[in-house]
C-alpha cells in the first residue's frame, strides 16, 4: 500500500516538474562548460605561480 502511494506521488511530482527548454538547456550547459574551463585555467596559472615561487626561494 505504501509503495502504491509512493509511486503515485512520484508520478504526480513528475507531472508538476517544469522541464527546461532545449534552448535553456543548451545555454546552461555551455555556461557550465565555459566556467569549468575558466576555473581550470585560473587554478593552473595559480598552481604554476606557486610552484615557481617555491622553486625560486626554497628549492634552489
Amino acid at each position: 500500500m505504501k509503495l502504491v502511494r509512493y509511486l503515485g506521488a512520484v508520478r504526480q511530482e513528475m507531472r508538476d516538474t517544469t522541464w527546461p527548454t532545449r534552448k535553456e538547456l543548451r545555454h546552461d550547459t555551455s555556461t557550465v562548460v565555459w566556467l569549468s574551463l575558466l576555473f581550470a585555467a585560473y587554478f593552473a596559472i595559480v598552481d604554476n605561480g606557486i610552484q615557481w615561487v617555491l622553486n625560486l626561494f626554497i628549492f634552489k
